[in-house]
């Protein structure tokens, strides 16, 4: 068992000095997801504002023809109010004046409106789309500094685990698959230790548990943090 502990304290310290670089090789792609993420959701604000004032521009369009239309019935209401032979005839033709003259106001003013929301989803329009494209251009800057970072490190990973398939070959796989599970949820999941404290959770070790850890008989865990215990006098014999 002796032989194992080696084995295993050699392959922790292996992995440890590997953990910041793995920890990177992780976070890469996370982080540029983020980005991507960002990218797309301006994408889609851009697509729903530019929809927006296409609408308001269809809407001055039609509310403009219609003005248009009110104006000529304008110009023929005052001719026919003109040409009335009677005083009924005028009364109608002014009453149809007027009718046009308030339509009108109301459509030069929901002009003036509609002018005025189109002014404002431009420029905010033209803000978003200036931040759409400066969000692009990091994404790609990102997209491409990471290729050659992540080919660095993942050449970094591989000068620092080179021998860990040997090492865990010299394993028991039930004490591999201990450990991987221990790793995958704790930092240092094997703890050297020189004396009756386990370093990771500052616990004192039963005095029995020191002695077997000396021993070296078997596979021992912290009572307390539950990581893999391996005296300090084992790895130096």
């Amino acid at each position: 068992m002796r032989e194992e502990l080696v084995a295993l304290a050699k392959l922790a310290e292996m992995d440890n000095s590997a953990r910041d670089n793995e920890s990177e090789l992780k976070q890469i792609p996370e982080h540029l997801e983020e980005l991507r993420t960002g990218v797309q959701t301006l994408e889609t604000m851009l697509a729903q504002e530019r929809e927006q004032l296409t609408a308001a521009e269809q809407l001055k369009t039609e509310q403009s023809s219609e003005l248009k239309d009110r104006a000529e019935g304008l110009q023929r209401a005052r001719k026919k109010a003109a040409q009335a032979a009677s005083i009924r005839e005028a009364d109608a033709g002014e009453r149809e004046i007027e009718a046009n003259r308030r339509i009108i106001k109301e459509r030069e003013d929901e002009l003036g409106r509609i002018g005025q929301a189109i002014e404002a989803k431009e420029a905010s329009l033209a803000e978003r789309e200036k931040d759409f494209e400066e969000a692009k251009s990091v994404l790609q800057s990102e997209e491409q500094s990471s290729k050659t970072r992540i080919t660095k490190l993942e050449e970094e990973r591989g000068k620092l685990l080179n021998g860990r398939d040997e090492l865990i070959a010299r394993l028991p796989e039930t004490v591999v698959k201990r450990y991987e599970r221990l790793r995958t949820g704790i930092r240092n999941a094997v703890i050297i230790i020189n004396d009756g404290t386990c370093t990771a959770c500052r616990m004192a070790l039963p005095p029995q548990l020191t002695i077997e850890l000396q021993r070296a008989d078997e596979l021992h865990q912290c009572p307390h943090c539950r990581r893999i215990l391996i005296h300090k006098n084992v790895i130096e014999d």
